[in-house]
């Protein structure tokens, strides 16, 4: 397998620290336009960097540490074996918190106030509702995680995938 998929969760915790980098330097402007708080800015931050990046570095050292060579090796909503079950859990934690977030804490009034700025062409004078926030976001997850767990369930076994088989013997695949 390329390199590229064994190592595929830190690239995407740089992807995403990227990311947060240029959210911020727009949620500045935010602040500027008295729309957020510098606090409120300091703790999106703070659990973006929490989820988007210290949840995928987690994911690659399970990764690593389970030897697999590929993220899919980890399914989706697995929890055949600790790594699997790890990778699953941490997924459904960072799914529960952004919901929490959104429905129970500030998540939907801060979004509903900044988001606009965080698209490809910000906006600094849009706001959206809260109500509109949280059924986005929620709709953004049942469906991102039912349609991967029923992808997963459908797609075909990649025969040379290399991904170790826990169990009784702690056999290779394909081996």
């Amino acid at each position: 397998m390329p390199l590229v998929l064994r190592y595929f969760w830190f690239f995407g915790a740089g992807i995403m620290l990227i990311n947060i980098i240029i959210w911020r330097r727009r949620l500045l402007v935010v602040v500027e336009n008295d729309r957020a708080t510098p606090a409120e800015l300091r703790q999106f931050t703070t659990w973006a960097c929490i989820d988007l990046v210290a949840g995928p570095i987690l994911l690659g050292f399970v990764s690593i540490i389970a030897d697999w060579s590929s993220p899919f090796c980890a399914g989706i909503m697995q929890f055949t074996d600790v790594a699997s079950s790890l990778v699953s859990l941490i997924t459904l934690a960072g799914w529960l918190g952004l919901l929490w977030w959104v429905w129970r804490g500030n998540g939907a009034d801060f979004l509903a106030r900044v988001a606009p700025a965080l698209g490809q062409r910000p906006r600094y004078d849009k706001s959206y509702s809260p109500s509109v926030v949280r059924f986005a976001v929620t709709l953004m997850i049942v469906v991102s995680s039912v349609g991967s767990i029923l992808a997963w369930r459908s797609m075909p076994v990649v025969p040379d995938m290399s991904c170790p088989i826990r169990g009784v013997s702690n056999v290779r695949s394909g081996a």
